[in-house]
Parts: structure tokens; sequence; C-alpha cells
């Protein structure tokens, strides 16, 4: 049976993905809705971080394509159902990600560029 997840809880959902901190580390599962890497925050190597001086708290990326869309188990969502998984890239992507377009998960190499 299809499950459908309305607008309003996919943007609750959404919320989840930013200044979590807290919530991942308490997590032992996550989930990325952009590649679909899925991960335990406390045994993964290279966790990266955004917004570390924000009040808000910080915003883990995904140690695979480091896209900052990962939401963890502790927020209560169902973060391993793929309908919901789909339904969350197709919202916030438009379609455009390695979920949606079927393609398998890959690392990708971070450029660092300086600016002077």
């Amino acid at each position: 049976m299809k499950k459908i997840y309305t607008p309003e809880y996919i943007e609750q959902a959404h919320k989840a993905t930013i200044h979590h901190e807290s919530e991942m580390l308490n997590s032992t599962h996550c989930t990325c809705f952009y590649c679909g890497y899925q991960f335990d925050p406390r045994t993964e190597a290279d966790l990266a971080w955004l917004d570390e001086t924000s009040e808000k708290g910080k915003t883990l990326t995904c140690p695979m394509c480091h896209i900052d869309c990962i939401i963890g188990n502790a927020s209560n969502f169902p973060i391993t159902d793929p309908q919901f998984i789909l339904a969350c890239t197709e919202s916030w992507f438009a379609g455009y990600s390695r979920i949606s377009d079927g393609r398998p998960i890959e690392k990708t190499q971070l450029i660092h560029i300086e600016v002077d």
C-alpha cells in the first residue's frame, strides 16, 4: 500500500535537516535525501558540519555527496521508508537528485578554492 505524505509533513521534515547537531548525535541512523546514503553518525568517519558559528547549531552534511539534507532517526520521521525518501527528494530537489535519477551513490570530492 502506497503511503501519501502531505506537503506540510514534508516541510516539517525539511526543517529537521538544519541546525540539528544534537539530534544527529542522538541518532543511530541517518539518511541523505539527495544521494540516498545511509549511515550511523556515531561511527561514520569524516563528518562535516556547516553553520559552526550559528547560535542555532550546526548542520551535518552528507559524507558521500556533501549536500546538507541529512535527517536522523531521532527526528522521528520515517527515514528508512523509500516512499518518504522519494517524496522528500522530489519536493526539495524537484526531481533533480541521485535518488530521482536512479543513479548509484558515489563519493564526491570537495574542491577547496582560495579567494583573495
